[in-house]
């Protein structure tokens, strides 16, 4: 027997196994690497604890769709979820009242828990027109969910200065959508805690989905924390 010819023969072959076993790994690895990962990012989400971003140091008061003035510290006490609102908007709003109607469906029962829309554009938007909006959405006047409509520039300051979101923009007449298409404005979602501190912004609305997705599970696994562990 030639053992020159046979030993690289053997390991041409064991070469060929260990390729074959890698490219088993690779086609199985993308599936079980995804169930793994959404495992390891649904069990780290769980233990985490969301950073202190701001504490809410002044107050604003809004007219609620029922003509009710509510004010923002009246929320202490509350996990509170904000975001704007625009009731015509082609920009991602949907998305964003989507999500807080998921949040309403998991956690509308409860007595801590909040949720605000504040609407950008209070001119068209107004308390009649948000109650309107309000009940097409399914959104009892019981519910834990305001429908605020107040000065665009206060509140516009005051969204960016305490809850550190973007001041919206007026949009060109030329790069409207549509005629109602007024102002560009930031679609994140706001996590309050009890405290009156902000815990988080979320991109629930995002150009790449992976990162919405993973913005929308943290907000529901933050909000849970919250709501579960008030000395978080």
């Amino acid at each position: 027997m030639n053992h020159t010819t046979a030993a690289p023969q053997g390991l041409k072959l064991r070469i060929i196994a260990g390729w074959s076993l890698f490219l088993l790994l690779v086609v199985t690895g993308g599936y079980l690497g995804n169930r793994m990962l959404g495992g390891l990012f649904d069990s780290t989400l769980k233990r985490s604890r969301p950073p202190v971003v701001n504490t809410l140091e002044s107050d604003i008061t809004i007219t609620e769709r029922d003509g009710r003035q509510v004010s923002f510290s009246a929320l202490r006490g509350k996990v509170s979820v904000v975001g704007y609102l625009y009731t015509i908007c082609p920009h991602g709003c949907a998305t964003v009242i989507s999500e807080m109607k998921n949040l309403l469906d998991e956690h509308g029962a409860r007595s801590d828990f909040q949720l605000v829309s504040v609407t950008v554009v209070p001119e068209r938007d107004t308390p009649e027109m948000l109650k309107g909006f309000a009940k097409a959405l399914g959104v009892k006047p019981s519910d834990p969910w305001w429908f605020l409509s107040g000065d665009h520039d206060a509140v516009d300051a005051y969204m960016s200065r305490e809850l550190k979101l973007s001041p919206s923009k007026p949009i060109p007449e030329e790069e409207r959508l549509n005629p109602f298409d007024i102002y560009s404005h930031d679609l994140r979602l706001t996590l309050l805690d009890r405290e009156g501190r902000v815990r988080g912004h979320y991109h629930v609305v995002h150009p790449q989905n992976e990162i919405a997705e993973m913005s929308r599970v943290k907000l529901r696994h933050d909000v849970s924390n919250l709501l579960n562990n008030p000395k978080l």
